[in-house]
């Protein structure tokens, strides 16, 4: 599991992780990914279109840094989750927690309205 950081804007990151969020991937990323989405008061656009799996470790991860940045004042939004992935998401109801939205342009525009 890794992920690539990109900044859109002054205020807004694009994070696009590639892998398996299971235990083993959750644990290789959970301090890298924390410092570098949750640490900063910028908007996160996480792309999840090349994550095939999404474990419990993973999922307490994004919450846990898209509560950090809502007290900063900034959100998150996962974006392009294969069907797999949803199903857990929807299974937990993530989407009360976190925005979920099917592509990158529907995240942008959720950021805009």
């Amino acid at each position: 599991m890794d992920f690539a950081l990109t900044e859109l804007d002054p205020g807004t990151h694009r994070v696009a992780l590639n892998g398996r969020l299971d235990a083993a991937g959750a644990e290789a990323i959970d301090q890298r990914f924390t410092a570098a989405v949750g640490s900063v008061a910028k908007n996160a656009l996480v792309d999840l279109t090349e994550v095939s799996f999404v474990a419990s470790l993973g999922l307490r991860m994004f919450i846990s840094v898209a509560r950090v940045l809502q007290r900063r004042g900034a959100q998150m939004i996962l974006f392009g989750a294969q069907r797999q992935v949803m199903e857990v998401f929807e299974t937990i109801a993530l989407d009360q927690m976190i925005p979920i939205v099917a592509t990158e342009a529907e995240a942008r525009a959720r950021l805009a309205a």
